[in-house]
């Protein structure tokens, strides 16, 4: 081999090492101590965290530590600890992100979480029966709402789901409305003169003029089911199943805000169908015969209603889940049924 060629061949190969020389700092890695250490405290009290940096070798640039992804703190110390005053978060869980930023450019992330419960234990509240009225049993209710003297019912299932207005004294029908077989109708609420219904697991809802009952358009959410509806005359507002209520703006259909329900013990699941009246939200649970009064301002629970002896009324085994809560303004009482249910009962919850 000639000299030149060999100097030509050891000089690639250099150059070809160089290139391939991997960098071996490591990305740092952030410890999070949660005290309490269940990671549960109640609504108003203190939890501290102390967050500690892993560096390998290197130095530290910054910590930035974040909760429910909104920047909290910044240091420029490998540990800190600080004392968080849970007023100014809503109850429901809570996720720490702490980003660690060395000086070579390297990022680490960890992540951990708390449960901020309810400061506040749920009165067991009482009902007093009003009268029991008919309800067609061929109703899988979904959704309940009174608006001009008229009772709106929101049924389900794929292939019957249906609104239909009417009088709930003597059950004359005023208008009714199908949907198309492929959509499984869920909550439904009235608005402006806009009659909203949201469906199951389709991710769209209708919009309908509430007096003809013509459909005027439709929307999407963001959640993957669409459960129960109300609104507070600003806003509607929407349950899923899981413990969360959304507050969506009727003009963009965007979440506005979320709140999770909770007691003096954690989250409630499966809430169902809503009803908004007197500036507080009530709520089915799924499965249950329970009624739960929630503030909307924090999702705390502030009553408990057990509906379970009207179940007695009904004597029949086909019925299904008890579901359905409407508001009468106009004789103040509620009025409550469930889905396949032969009766409805206007009730006053004390």
């Amino acid at each position: 081999m000639k000299p030149f060629l060999l100097f030509l061949i050891v000089l690639i190969t250099g150059f070809s090492g160089c290139s391939n020389k991997k960098n071996t700092t490591r990305k740092p890695v952030t410890n999070i101590q949660i005290t309490p250490s269940n990671k549960i405290v109640s609504h108003g009290n203190e939890i501290s965290l102390t967050i500690s940096a892993k560096l390998f070798k290197d130095k530290l640039d910054k910590i930035e530590l974040f909760i429910d992804g909104n920047l909290i703190q910044t240091s420029e110390k490998e540990q800190f600890s600080m004392d968080l005053n849970t007023s100014d978060f809503l109850v429901g869980n809570h996720q720490i992100t702490c980003k660690t930023h060395n000086k070579s450019g390297k990022t680490g992330l960890n992540y951990a979480s708390f449960l901020i419960v309810s400061d506040i234990k749920p009165k067991q509240a009482s009902f007093e029966l009003i009268e029991t009225l008919p309800h067609n049993t061929s109703y899988f209710t979904q959704g309940l709402e009174f608006y001009n003297n008229l009772l709106y019912e929101g049924t389900g299932n794929y292939g019957t789901s249906k609104i239909i207005a009417y009088n709930p004294e003597n059950e004359t029908i005023k208008n009714e409305i199908n949907i198309e077989n492929s959509y499984f109708g869920e909550g439904i609420s009235v608005l402006d003169n806009k009659l909203y219904q949201l469906t199951y697991k389709s991710k769209k809802g209708f919009i309908y003029d509430v007096t003809s009952m013509k459909k005027q358009g439709e929307f999407n959410y963001q959640s993957k089911e669409g459960w129960g509806l109300a609104n507070n005359g600003t806003y509607l507002i929407m349950s899923d199943g899981s413990s969360k209520i959304h507050f969506i703006d009727p003009s963009t259909f965007k979440f506005i805000k979320s709140i999770q329900v909770c007691d003096n013990k954690g989250p409630i699941s499966n809430i169902n169908e809503l009803e908004y009246a007197n500036g507080f939200l009530y709520a089915n649970i799924w499965m249950t015969t329970s009624i739960i009064k929630i503030n909307p301002d924090n999702g705390k629970v502030m009553s408990i209603y057990n509906l379970r002896s009207l179940v007695d009324y009904i004597g029949n085994s086909n019925v299904d889940v008890f579901n359905g809560i409407a508001y009468n303004p106009q004789n103040k009482l509620f009025y409550v049924t469930g889905k396949y249910w032969p009766k409805m009962f206007k009730v006053k919850l004390k």
